[in-house]
């Protein structure tokens, strides 16, 4: 874990109080102690897309939350996703056929 310094000091572009107002929004949680806010690898990497669609992309301050919680629920879906063809990958041979069967000739409606 790094301290808010040397992760500003890693985005050279990322200004103190758009760290900090990005924090109370919730874009970035990092942890906090007695001294002042810590950030894991998982944190840093946020900070950086963060700092990329603002700053690179011109990406409004305001919109920011917004797709970085989209972003979240795709990343979600793709977790979620990569379980269930686990899942399927473990069924018997007929049932995997089933399934594609099903997906591909689209005997599956958005309702079932």
């Amino acid at each position: 874990m790094i301290r808010e310094t040397e992760l500003i000091a890693q985005f050279t572009y990322l200004e103190r109080h758009v760290l900090l107002a990005w924090i109370e929004e919730g874009v970035i949680v990092p942890h906090r102690d007695e001294q002042g806010y810590l950030f894991d690898q998982i944190d840093e990497s946020r900070v950086a897309l963060a700092c990329d669609l603002h700053y690179r992309m011109g990406l409004e301050h305001a919109s920011l939350p917004v797709i970085l919680s989209l972003i979240d629920q795709l990343h979600d879906a793709r977790h979620h996703l990569r379980k269930l063809v686990r899942a399927v990958a473990e069924q018997p041979e007929a049932v995997q056929q089933d399934i594609t069967s099903r997906i591909v000739g689209g005997r599956i409606s958005e309702n079932d």
